[in-house]
């Protein structure tokens, strides 16, 4: 499909950017709070704290005087929206692509109760790029699943319905279909945009111009990226993470999983240049493939403005060897050079560590599951700050 031509939605009004997930959200979220002073200048409004206060609009009671720091921030939030006078807001939360069509009805009436008018922007990439970065995020939340494992579960939720706990995730956060059919339902098709992610190795910021154009912001604003703050893991330390998640049986502990998002996992992505990425093998394409074509087949249905290309998903797999090289399993020694890097974060948080360094993978998992239950709890406000993960 071509490249859709759209003036974009005029201003005044709302733009909601649900995501979905692993669709250039981290990258666009960041183009907008680091412009946020010059987009203003040019009458576009970028709230701050878009997840916390969407949070306190759908499940708070926002005032300016309520009792959690949430439900302040929301109250916030709304009234900025409502003294835009003319200004388009632009809130981008991939979380909400979660949304059933009630709730999202909720939402949209809250931010529309002074008159404002919502659209809604649904970013779509090649499953060949999100099934990989969806297993590194549950690598980082508890997931025990190999890598392969989790690719042909995929294939068969598609082939005849099987569902597993890495199906069902995996399906909340990619099941374009449904996101298509609940905010149709809530804002109507005209107000519904698709932007496809565009292929990998072309100019970033051709994602930026196409979400300029689905959102309404003048393509003439300056914008320019800066470091990227969501880098992805390679294979060895996600395979690491996992490894983790199964010595604490698939359940972190309280406290162990902000320890690992906060401290772990990023002090793992300073690795990502030296390690292999997380890579498709021929069945994986094909599961890949197979998912694209669901998507694009529920876009077309649904008539929405697509700003982009559905080629940008394809629709057809490549010819990869079943036993290429870059598809193999991490190696013994890759893992613990992993886990080497995730002990000395820890051990600069205040964990105590084995008198000597682990000399084998399962020694070191176990030293590091050992760690992190010392350091649940732990203030980890410094930590996050030093990794930049500090609000914004």
């Amino acid at each position: 499909m071509p490249n859709a031509s759209h003036s974009g939605p005029r201003a005044p009004g709302i733009v909601l950017h649900i995501g979905a997930m692993k669709t250039g959200t981290t990258f666009l979220q960041q183009l907008l709070a680091d412009h946020r002073e010059v987009l203003a200048e040019h009458g576009y409004h970028v709230p701050r704290e878009p997840a916390l206060s969407l949070r306190g609009v759908l499940n708070g009671t926002p005032a300016a005087d309520a009792s959690t720091r949430r439900d302040r921030v929301a109250h916030q939030f709304l009234s900025g929206i409502r003294e835009q006078d003319g200004r388009r807001s632009v809130v981008s939360w991939e979380f909400l692509s979660f949304l059933d069509q009630p709730r999202a009805a909720r939402l949209v009436a809250a931010l529309g109760a002074g008159g404002e008018s919502v659209d809604v922007v649904l970013t779509v990439r090649d499953a060949a790029r999100t099934i990989p970065a969806q297993w590194q995020t549950t690598c980082r939340n508890g997931n025990t699943v190999p890598w392969r494992r989790f690719v042909r579960d995929i294939g068969a939720l598609l082939e005849d319905g099987s569902t597993t706990r890495s199906t069902r995730v995996f399906r909340r956060t990619q099941e374009i279909p449904r996101m298509l059919q609940t905010w149709i339902g809530v804002v109507g098709r005209e107000r519904v945009r698709v932007v496809t992610v565009p292929r990998a190795g072309g100019d970033p910021m051709l994602l930026w111009q196409r979400f300029a154009e689905a959102s309404g912001i003048d393509p003439q604003v300056p914008v320019s990226p800066g470091m990227p703050r969501n880098p992805s893991l390679g294979h060895p330390s996600c395979e690491l993470l996992r490894r983790v998640n199964v010595a604490f049986d698939g359940t972190l502990p309280a406290g162990v999983d902000k320890v690992i998002r906060a401290v772990v996992a990023p002090d793992l992505e300073s690795r990502a240049g030296s390690e292999p990425a997380v890579r498709l093998d021929a069945r994986g394409w094909e599961v890949a493939a197979a998912w694209n074509r669901l998507v694009r087949d529920a876009v077309t249905a649904a008539g929405t403005t697509v700003i982009g290309d559905l080629d940008d998903l394809p629709a057809d797999p490549p010819v990869v060897a079943e036993d290429a090289e870059e598809t193999r399993r991490p190696r013994p020694a890759e893992v613990l050079a992993a886990a080497a890097t995730a002990r000395t974060g820890l051990i600069d948080l205040g964990a105590t560590p084995a008198a000597e360094p682990p000399e084998d993978v399962d020694t070191a998992v176990q030293e590091l599951a050992a760690m992190l239950r010392e350091l649940a709890g732990v203030d980890l406000t410094a930590a996050r700050r030093a990794r930049g993960r500090g609000r914004r």
